[in-house]
Formats: structure tokens, C-alpha cells, sequence
């Protein structure tokens, strides 16, 4: 029983903690949730993080909305997200 509560504690702490991680970034004040982050990355065919700046500030269909987001911000997200 000591060894399923133990087990239970370490996966919830372990779920907080990439939650944590994920509501530090700036994307979630406009992006409701972390999840399609991966998937949106993933279509943008950025290999790098300044690949995924370059499509977010030149080529992405949403750019304007991105304008206030860092570049550093961006490259956290895709060093978070991106290789998913």
C-alpha cells in the first residue's frame, strides 16, 4: 500500500512539475492550453528555433498576433514543445 501511494505521489509530482513548466510561457495568455503546441510547431517544419522565430515573425498566417511575444519566448517554446 506504502509502495502505490509512494508511486501515485511521484507521477502527480511529476505531472505538476511539466505543468509548471508549461504556465510559465508566455503563449499560454492568448493559447488556451499547452497541448497543440507540439502540433502546431510541428506544422510550421521549424527543425530549429530560429526556424520556428523566422516562421512565427515572416510567414506565419497569425504573425501580427506574435509581435509581442519575445524571440527568447519563442525559442523557449520550441525547446519545450518542438522536439515532441
Amino acid at each position: 500500500m506504502k509502495k502505490l501511494a509512494l508511486v501515485l505521489a511521484l507521477i502527480l509530482g511529476l505531472g505538476g512539475i511539466s505543468l509548471l513548466k508549461a504556465q510559465e510561457l508566455p503563449c499560454l495568455k492568448c493559447h488556451t492550453s499547452a497541448n497543440p503546441l507540439p502540433d502546431k510547431i510541428k506544422k510550421s517544419g521549424a527543425k530549429s528555433a530560429a526556424e520556428l522565430v523566422e516562421f512565427i515573425r515572416k510567414k506565419s498566417p497569425k504573425q501580427a498576433l506574435h509581435k509581442t511575444v519575445t524571440d527568447e519566448d519563442i525559442k523557449k517554446a520550441f525547446e519545450q514543445f518542438g522536439k515532441k
